[in-house]
């Protein structure tokens, strides 16, 4: 069965988070406030999907994006002003412990 979890993120000014990865949830990002600039690379089994494996993009005021179960990933706020998301999580689990950083 699958899990959800909901949460809200704030990243300051000039801010990111780190490079990581999940191995039991998708991630969906709703931006709520400010730019969030996003890098996502995609596992190898979306290849035939995607033009190229990494992902750099912008997303801004009531954008959203999805995250795929084991694809690398990072939320950076380059802007002045705070970068404020609704993070659903949803996946076989939703916990803390899984999170692998590079």
């Amino acid at each position: 069965s699958l899990n959800d979890k909901v949460k809200e993120l704030t990243v300051n000014p000039k801010s990111s988070l780190s490079m990581q990865r999940h191995f039991y949830r998708n991630e969906h990002w709703h931006i709520v406030e400010g730019i969030a600039t996003v890098t996502i690379e995609y596992p190898s089994e979306y290849k035939k999907y995607q033009e190229k494996e990494t992902h750099y993009k912008q997303f801004y005021k009531n954008h959203t994006t999805t995250i795929p179960l084991g694809a690398w990933h990072q939320l950076r706020n380059e802007e002045n002003t705070e970068l404020k998301i609704i993070e659903i999580q949803y996946g076989q689990k939703c916990i803390e412990e899984d999170i692998e950083r590079k």
